[in-house]
């Protein structure tokens, strides 16, 4: 298949048709206040990554949208140190914006259901991103720490090992809380296209 047809490109934004699907999808199930407090969410989380760039004074070259998340180009190579500042900017802010909404819930007295959403969902976010598997930004983070310490070949073989055996544990993660809410699959769908990526479409050991 031509991956063009895959793509909607906007100037430097790339954004995989199959996102594009998935999203109006899920907002014509469960079109909802959640809803939109997951996009805020996202945007946040990616509005974090571009802000920390910006400061560090690194050039964006192009920004593709993919269903795993947001993969941004910059140009040149940052310094390991850098990438993984980069690479955490984005949980940071999350949580950052779910310790702000604390004392909100709090005066609320945990009476307000869209505070509630919006600190767990700030909050878990952000969890599930620090996981170090390749594809998410703790998988990011873990790979410039292993090239820090490590020659090229080791830091590979044991960033591929770890990054299986935390898939399995997001995975188990996923099927647990599939269990209890009975409804909430998205988690489980997260990691079939991290499986997917990594054992299918490997992606670039940076």
């Amino acid at each position: 298949m031509n991956m063009k047809i895959m793509n909607i490109k906007i100037k430097n934004i790339k954004i995989n048709i199959i996102c594009v699907f998935l999203i109006l999808l899920f907002i014509s199930i469960n079109f909802s206040v959640y809803t939109l407090i997951i996009l805020s969410c996202i945007l946040i989380h990616e509005a974090g990554h571009i802000i920390f760039i910006k400061t560090r004074g690194v050039k964006i070259l192009s920004i593709d949208v993919t269903p795993v998340g947001v993969n941004i180009i910059t140009s040149g190579l940052a310094s390991y140190k850098t990438d993984i500042m980069i690479a955490l900017s984005g949980p940071a802010v999350n949580i950052l914006v779910a310790l702000l909404l604390l004392p909100f819930l709090r005066l609320a007295g945990g009476g307000s259901t869209t505070l509630l959403l919006s600190f767990l969902t700030n909050l878990i976010f952000a969890l599930v991103n620090l996981f170090p598997v390749a594809g998410l930004d703790g998988g990011r983070a873990m790979a410039s720490i292993l090239k820090m310490y490590l020659p090229e070949n080791r830091a590979r073989t044991v960033f591929s090992t770890l990054s299986a055996v935390f898939l399995v544990i997001l995975s188990l993660c996923a099927l647990i809380i599939l269990t209890l809410t009975r409804y909430n699959f998205s988690l489980v769908l997260l990691c079939a296209y991290l499986f997917y990526t990594i054992y299918f479409r490997p992606m670039s050991f940076r």
